[in-house]
C-alpha cells in the first residue's frame, strides 16, 4: 500500500479502480481532415451533445460545450491558421497553445485555468483532425485519475460511473472541482509528480477532505474507508431541514458561474452569500446592459428563494477583459480591482447597481462591494447606489463590504457606523495579512487560515461587528472547511457562505464543538504562536 497527500477539495470517501485519462496529443501523427473539416466535424459533436445535456438537465455543460464551439471559431484562431497550415497538426496546435500562453501569463487563477480550456479544445480539434476518436468509456465504480480536467472532457464521460477525482494539477475554482462539488464526489487535487505511482487499475482509496489517498490499499484499511464512507453517509442523512431550522447558525452558497447555478438543487438552502457577479462579464465581447444583468439576476431570483448578497464587480488588472481596456499592471492584486475599479469607470458601476435595483426581487437581494479598504471609497459607493435608487423611486436595499483588506480590519469600529452587514472573504485576507500570493505555489505554507495572525484578526473583526449588532459572514473557503468553520463558530460567528455538499459535514462539526467549553476554546487556540499550536489544540478535541 502506498498512501499519498494532496489538497483535498471536495468531501467524502470512496474506494474505486483507477482509470487513468491521458488527454494527450501526437503531434507526429499525420492529419485526416483540415482544420476547417474537424471544426465542422466537431461543431456537429458538441451540437448533439448540448441537445442532449440540455434535455437531460445538465445545462452547464451544455453552455460550456457552446463556449468551446465558440473557441474554435474565434476569427483570432483561425485567422492565424492559413491555407498551408490548416493540414498540419503542429501548426494547428501552436495556434491554440499560443493563445493559451497569454491567459497563462495572467496572475489571477481564472484566466489561468481559461487557458487550460483553450489548450484542451486545441487538443480535441488535433485528434479530429487525426481521425482519432476521444470519447471515454468509463467502468463502474472508477476513481478518475488525470492531469486536469476540462469541460470538454467531462462532458463526453458517464460522471455517474465515477466515484472519486483525483488531479495532478488543477485549482480549486477549476471546472472539475466545481463538478465534483456539485455531485458530491470526493475530489484531490495538486498531488504532482505522485500521479506516476498510480496504475491504470489499482484499487484507490480517498478521503476528499485530508486530502489524503491510499493505493491497493490493505484490508484493514479498506475496511476503515467503508465504515467511514457509511458514517458520511449518515452525517449528510442527518442533515435535515427541521435540524437545520433548530440550530442557530444559517448557511449561504457561493455562486459564481452559470454551471453552478443551473446544477444548483439543494432541498432547503436557498440563500446566497456570495454572487460573484463578475462571470457575468467574463466570455463575452462587450458591455452587458442593464437588461441582460438584469435577466441574469432575475433568474438566480427565481431559483434561490432566501438572501443574495449580490458582490460587485470584482474585476481588476489581473482579470483582463479586452472591452475594458483595462492597464496591465506590475502588482495587480495592489491594484485597480474591486471597487476601485467601478469607482473609475462609473457607468459600468451604474449599469451593475440598476440593473439590481430593477430586479423583481430587489428588497432581498443585498449589495456588497468588494476590495473596500477606505471609509472614502464606502461613502463614495453608498452615494451612487442611493442616488440611483432615488433616481428610480426604489427602496435603498442592505449595503455591506467584503472584509478582505487589513486596513477595513482597523477600521472595523468606524464602518460600523455605516454599514448594513459584513462579508469576509479569508482567502484575499490571508494574502494581504500574510503577504503572500495566493496562487504562488511556493507559498502554500502562509496561506493557512489557521494561523494566530489570521484567527486574532478574524476575532476582533467578530466580536466588534457582533457588539454592534452587524450581521457578520465568512464566504471564503474557511466556511467549507468543518475543521475551520468549527473555529469561526468558537470566536462568534454564525452566518457562513460554502458549497452546499460541504454543508451537512460543517454543520457536524460545529454542532459538536458548540457542546463543548466554547470561552476556553477560544482563549486556548487565541493564546498560540503558531498554526501547528492551533491545530494541536484542536486534535485534543476530537472533531
Amino acid at each position: 500500500m502506498k498512501t499519498v497527500k494532496g489538497n483535498g477539495v471536495s468531501i467524502g470517501t470512496a474506494i474505486g479502480t483507477a482509470f487513468i485519462y491521458e488527454n494527450e496529443v501526437d503531434l507526429s501523427l499525420d492529419s485526416k481532415h483540415s482544420f476547417l473539416d474537424a471544426v465542422k466535424i466537431l461543431t456537429e459533436k458538441y451540437t448533439l451533445q448540448i441537445e442532449e445535456f440540455k434535455n437531460d438537465g445538465r445545462i452547464d455543460e451544455a453552455d460550456v460545450l457552446d463556449a468551446y464551439i465558440l473557441v474554435m471559431q474565434d476569427p483570432e484562431i483561425s485567422n492565424a491558421i492559413d491555407q498551408e497550415k490548416e493540414k498540419s497538426v503542429k501548426d494547428v496546435f501552436e495556434v491554440f497553445n499560443s493563445n493559451a500562453e497569454v491567459l497563462k501569463s495572467m496572475e489571477d487563477e481564472y484566466f489561468r485555468q481559461r487557458a487550460e480550456d483553450i489548450i484542451s479544445v486545441g487538443k480535441h480539434v488535433v485528434n479530429t483532425m487525426q481521425g482519432i476518436d476521444s470519447s471515454v468509456e468509463l467502468e463502474e465504480n472508477s476513481v478518475l485519475v488525470a492531469s486536469d480536467l476540462t469541460p470538454a472532457d467531462t462532458s463526453s464521460m458517464n460522471m455517474n460511473y465515477v466515484k472519486g477525482i483525483i488531479l495532478k494539477d488543477g485549482g480549486p475554482t477549476s471546472h472539475a472541482v466545481i463538478v465534483a462539488k456539485n455531485l458530491g464526489i470526493p475530489c484531490i487535487i495538486g498531488i504532482g509528480d505522485e500521479i506516476v505511482k498510480i496504475q491504470n487499475k489499482d484499487t484507490v482509496s480517498l478521503d476528499g477532505e485530508s486530502g489524503e489517498f491510499n493505493i491497493n490499499p490493505d484490508e484493514t484499511t479498506i475496511k476503515e474507508f467503508e465504515e467511514q464512507s457509511l458514517v458520511q453517509e449518515e452525517i449528510v442523512k442527518g442533515f435535515t431541514e427541521k435540524i437545520y431550522e433548530s440550530s442557530d447558525i444559517e448557511f449561504r452558497v457561493n455562486v459564481g458561474s452559470n454551471e453552478e447555478i443551473e446544477s444548483y438543487n439543494h432541498p432547503f438552502l436557498n440563500s446566497i452569500g456570495l454572487f460573484r457577479s463578475e462571470f457575468i462579464y467574463l466570455d463575452r465581447s462587450s458591455v452587458p446592459t442593464t437588461e441582460e444583468q438584469k435577466k441574469i439576476l432575475e433568474k438566480i431570483q427565481e431559483k434561490f428563494s432566501g438572501t443574495i448578497v449580490y458582490r460587485t464587480l470584482d474585476i481588476g488588472g489581473d482579470k483582463q477583459v479586452d472591452y475594458l481596456d483595462l492597464p496591465n499592471e506590475e502588482n495587480p492584486f495592489l491594484g485597480v480591482r474591486g471597487i476601485r475599479l467601478s469607482l473609475s469607470k462609473l457607468e459600468l458601476f451604474e449599469t451593475q447597481i440598476e440593473s439590481i435595483l430593477t430586479s423583481k426581487d430587489s428588497d432581498r437581494t443585498k449589495i456588497m462591494f468588494p476590495m473596500i479598504s477606505t471609509l472614502e471609497d464606502f461613502h463614495e459607493s453608498n452615494m451612487i447606489v442611493e442616488s440611483i435608487a432615488k433616481k428610480l423611486n426604489v427602496k435603498k436595499p442592505d449595503v455591506g463590504i467584503m472584509i478582505e483588506t487589513p486596513s477595513s480590519t482597523l477600521l472595523i469600529e468606524e464602518f460600523c457606523k455605516y454599514v448594513d452587514f459584513f462579508s469576509i472573504g479569508t482567502n484575499d485576507l490571508t494574502q494581504y495579512i500574510m503577504a503572500a500570493d495566493r496562487g504562488n505555489p511556493n507559498l502554500i505554507k502562509y496561506q493557512d487560515t489557521l494561523h494566530p495572525s489570521i484567527l486574532r484578526t478574524l476575532d476582533n473583526v467578530i466580536s466588534i461587528s457582533n457588539k454592534n449588532k452587524i450581521e457578520i459572514s465568512v464566504c471564503g473557503e474557511m466556511s467549507s472547511d468543518g475543521l475551520s468553520a468549527s473555529v469561526l463558530y468558537v470566536l462568534g460567528l454564525r452566518v457562513f457562505s460554502m458549497s452546499s455538499t460541504s454543508a451537512p459535514f460543517v454543520f457536524q462539526k460545529i454542532n459538536k464543538i458548540k457542546e463543548m467549553d466554547i470561552k476556553k476554546i477560544r482563549k486556548n487556540i487565541l493564546s498560540c504562536e503558531s498554526s501547528s499550536e492551533v491545530r494541536d489544540e484542536l486534535k485534543k478535541l476530537n472533531l
